[in-house]
């Protein structure tokens, strides 16, 4: 059929083109005004430059294109923020380096998913910075942008994926097969199923998975987590100080928290304004160690087209 379209690509028309363009530009110039230079990628990569450090799912979701010149095998951009970190390790910046971007993201998911197969996200990338005060700085830059465009009844979820890994290597569970069965199941918040599975796992660390479950919740005081400020004793200072700044933010302290598989490490966030999710962000340094060489990392992406949606149905 002459007029027919892929599936999961976007058209916009207006008014929801030029809101689209407007935020972008917004978004971009706050960027720039916190000292972010913005940075611009290409549309292609070859498929062995980038393919380890893409977050698991993401493999089996590249669309492919063999190179007529090389003949290597070409992939579309999936995440930006490989090709961002592989730019920076190759140029051999001066640390911190601060970036931000606006580009459009392809990913071949199912027909029926109802996800889109091209979408243009927007963000930014800090590298260099080890301590919480980069995690303060990327997630104030993220609520403080939200809040320009005018969103209302903001929810802010805070985790740290290295509660848990310290939880292993404190009692000592290092089964690669165990430990993986046992991150599939917090990754579910499935509790009961990890007791009646692992019959063997120590009583301590047992009180303490039921604890940390019991303790997520609403962020109230970081005195209210002093049997468990051992592990969660970085969140809950960067909780206290994010709260008393933005009174009118809703903060969810998510300490059950895993992601399985895994590709953040350290301080992850998600931030919310009724049923959507406006911004995904958090540490990822580990990932730069896929190209030869280590470089604390954090960041926030938000996808532009579904803000924009948000922002008009708000509008309205």
């Amino acid at each position: 059929m002459k007029n027919s379209l892929p599936s999961g690509v976007v058209q916009f028309f207006e008014p929801l083109s030029s809101l689209r363009r407007n935020t972008e530009n917004a978004l971009i110039g706050f960027f720039h005004s916190k000292g972010y230079e913005e940075i611009s990628t290409s549309l292609f990569s070859y498929e062995n430059s980038v393919f380890e450090g893409l977050f698991e799912p993401l493999k089996t979701q590249l669309f492919k294109i063999i190179d007529k010149n090389s003949g290597q095998t070409m992939v579309l951009r999936a995440d930006i923020t490989m090709q961002i970190t592989q730019a920076i390790i190759m140029g051999d910046y001066d640390m911190p380096v601060r970036v931000c971007y606006a580009d459009n993201i392809y990913r071949d998911t199912e027909e029926h998913s109802g996800k889109k197969r091209e979408f243009r996200q927007i963000g930014i990338e800090l590298f260099g910075i080890k301590d919480s005060a980069a995690d303060r700085e990327v997630i104030d830059i993220a609520l403080s942008s939200l809040m320009r465009l005018g969103v209302k009844d903001i929810y802010l979820r805070i985790s740290d994926t290295y509660i848990f890994e310290r939880l292993f290597k404190d009692y000592e569970i290092y089964d690669k097969k165990i430990v993986g069965e046992i991150k599939e199941l917090l990754y579910r918040k499935n509790l009961d199923l990890i007791l009646k599975r692992f019959v063997d796992l120590p009583e301590e660390f047992i009180s303490l998975l039921r604890l940390l479950s019991k303790k997520s919740g609403y962020f109230t005081d970081k005195q209210d987590y002093q049997e468990i400020a051992e592990y969660v004793g970085d969140i809950t200072a960067l909780s206290d100080d994010i709260k008393k700044e933005y009174k009118d933010v809703n903060l969810f302290l998510d300490l059950f928290y895993c992601e399985y598989p895994a590709y953040h490490h350290g301080i992850v966030f998600d931030i919310f304004s009724g049923n959507a999710n406006l911004v995904v962000g958090g540490r990822y340094g580990n990932v730069t160690k896929q190209f030869g060489k280590y470089i604390p990392a954090t960041g926030f992406a938000v996808n532009l087209d579904e803000l924009t949606y948000f922002l008009n149905k708000e509008r309205k």
